[in-house]
C-alpha cells in the first residue's frame, strides 16, 4: 500500500498493514506490534483476531483507550 493510502487509513482510525510476512498467511500477531492509529502508541492489545472482515483484527489501545481495526498484512 502506498504511503498516501496508509495515511488515509490512519486518519480514518484504521491501523494500516505492515510489511508482508515471509509466509503466505501470518500465523501469529504476537511478533508484530501494532501502533495505535489515533495516538501512535505501541501499547496495544489484540482483542479479536477477526474484525468486520477476515482481513482485519480488532485491537485496543491502552494509552488513549480507543478500540481500532488493523488491516492484516498479506
Amino acid at each position: 500500500i502506498a504511503e498516501p493510502a496508509r495515511e488515509k487509513l490512519r486518519a480514518y482510525g484504521i491501523a494500516p498493514p505492515g510489511a508482508a510476512a515471509p509466509e503466505l498467511v501470518p500465523l501469529s500477531h504476537a511478533a508484530r506490534p501494532v501502533s495505535c492509529p489515533f495516538c501512535d502508541s505501541p501499547n496495544t492489545a489484540l482483542v479479536s483476531e477477526f474484525g468486520a472482515t477476515a482481513c482485519k483484527s480488532l485491537y485496543f489501545c491502552h494509552a488513549c483507550r480507543q478500540p481500532f481495526e488493523h488491516v492484516k498484512p498479506f
